[in-house]
C-alpha cells in the first residue's frame, strides 16, 4: 500500500488534510514483519512512531523479576511508539509481533523538524497524541482499578 493511501486510512491522522498529509509522506515507510518481530525494546531508543496496517503485536513490561508480562494486545489501526516522540526517552515496554504485520513508520526526528517549521500541523498531531494519551490512561485506570469488563485489549480513538 502507498505511504500516502496508507495515512488516509488511519484514523489518527484523519484531522489532517490532504495536504499536510502530502507534508507527512516523504517521512514515512512501510515495514513488514513476521510472527515473533520485535519493533521496539524496553529501556532502548525508540526511532519511529509506528501505526498498524495489519497483524497483530503484543505489548510487554518486565516485573520485578525481570520476567516480561502482557500489558496489552493492539490490532489494526493502533499507534505506539508515540510517547518516546513525545518526551524523547527510551522505550517503556517492548512491542513484539503476534502474527505477520505491516505497520507504517513515520521517523520521529524528521517528524520533529517537519512539526516546528509547520506549526498548525504541530498542532493537530499533538491534539492527537494528547488525546490518544488521554485515553490510553483512562483505559490503565480501569485495569488496575480492576473495573469488570475491563481487559487489555485497547482500543483505537
Amino acid at each position: 500500500m502507498p505511504v500516502n493511501r496508507a495515512l488516509a486510512t488511519i484514523p489518527f491522522f484523519s484531522d489532517l488534510t490532504d495536504q499536510e498529509r502530502e507534508l507527512l509522506g516523504p517521512l514515512c515507510g512501510i515495514r513488514e514483519g513476521k510472527e515473533g518481530d520485535h519493533l521496539i525494546f524496553e529501556g532502548a531508543p525508540v526511532d519511529y512512531i509506528f501505526c498498524l496496517l495489519s497483524g497483530k503485536v503484543g505489548v510487554y513490561k518486565k516485573d520485578k523479576e525481570g520476567k516480561k508480562v502482557l500489558i496489552a494486545s493492539l490490532g489494526k489501526g493502533f499507534i505506539f511508539g508515540e510517547m518516546s516522540f513525545l518526551d524523547r526517552g527510551p522505550a517503556s515496554a517492548t512491542v513484539r509481533a503476534g502474527v505477520p504485520f505491516q505497520a507504517l513508520t513515520i521517523n520521529q526526528e524528521a517528524l520533529h523538524r517537519l512539526l516546528e517549521s509547520q506549526p498548525k500541523l504541530g498542532y493537530k498531531i499533538i491534539k492527537a497524541m494528547a488525546r490518544l494519551t488521554s485515553l490510553r490512561l483512562r483505559q490503565a485506570d480501569d485495569v488496575l482499578a480492576g473495573f469488570p469488563g475491563t481487559s487489555r485489549e485497547f482500543t483505537v480513538a
